[in-house]
């Protein structure tokens, strides 16, 4: 068995992937030799899955055969009798090659544990019985947003918005340092419904013409 196997991987086509060639994504894939794939200048490329995904499965690039099927037949030299007690043949990782271009959309990452039960209770849209702990490395300049606002940052934004404390507080006097109160304003944003959402954004847009006329007047 050969030390190196080249692999053909495949890039997804998701609305907030970097379009052509300023995708790395798509990039890397145009980079493998032998490759059918070419990259269309107004076509847009999120990211490159390296791995046994059945949704976006790698293969061998000589034979074409699917990495998993590969993995099955060589699991014993591949990974080690310690892997395949914990997870079987299947890989315990995916690698992606991610080119984003706009705000990914909310993603839930429950645990192992209750992916499981998710995927087995609904397996249409829970895809994976796998939990999915992250770890990111930048390949190019990166910016990601981490955790929520300090809550003295979000008291003022509501405070200097009313329209939020009205719409997303049943006690406006309960002080933001009540966990309870954070988290009921963040259950009610993700179970707004498209026009409620549509409301919000409608409200919050106004809201800013109203603070820069007032900046233009006091300045």
């Amino acid at each position: 068995m050969a030390s190196v196997i080249q692999l053909e991987s495949h890039v997804n086509n998701h609305a907030w992937g970097k379009k052509g060639q300023s995708s790395l994504a798509a990039r890397y894939a145009d980079a493998t030799p032998g490759k059918e794939f070419k990259v269309e200048s107004g076509k847009d490329y999120s990211e490159m899955w390296i791995g046994t995904n059945p949704n976006n499965a790698s293969h061998i690039l000589s034979t074409g055969q699917k990495l998993q099927e590969w993995i099955d037949g060589n699991k014993e030299k591949l990974l080690g009798p310690a892997v395949i007690e914990k997870y079987g043949s299947d890989l315990p990782f995916l690698p992606k090659v991610i080119s984003i271009s706009n705000e990914l959309p909310l993603q839930i990452h429950p645990d192992k544990e209750l992916a499981t039960k998710l995927h087995k209770h609904n397996p249409s849209k829970f895809g994976d019985p796998n939990h999915k702990p992250e770890l990111t490395v930048a390949l190019t300049d990166f910016e990601a947003f981490v955790g929520f606002k300090h809550v003295d940052d979000i008291e003022a934004l509501f405070t200097d918005i009313p329209f939020l404390r009205d719409r997303f507080t049943t006690q406006p006097k309960t002080p933001f340092t009540s966990s309870t109160l954070v988290k009921n304003i963040v259950h009610k944003l993700l179970s707004l419904s498209e026009e409620e959402v549509a409301e919000v954004y409608s409200a919050l847009r106004d809201a800013q013409r109203v603070a820069n006329t007032a900046t233009k007047v006091i300045s």
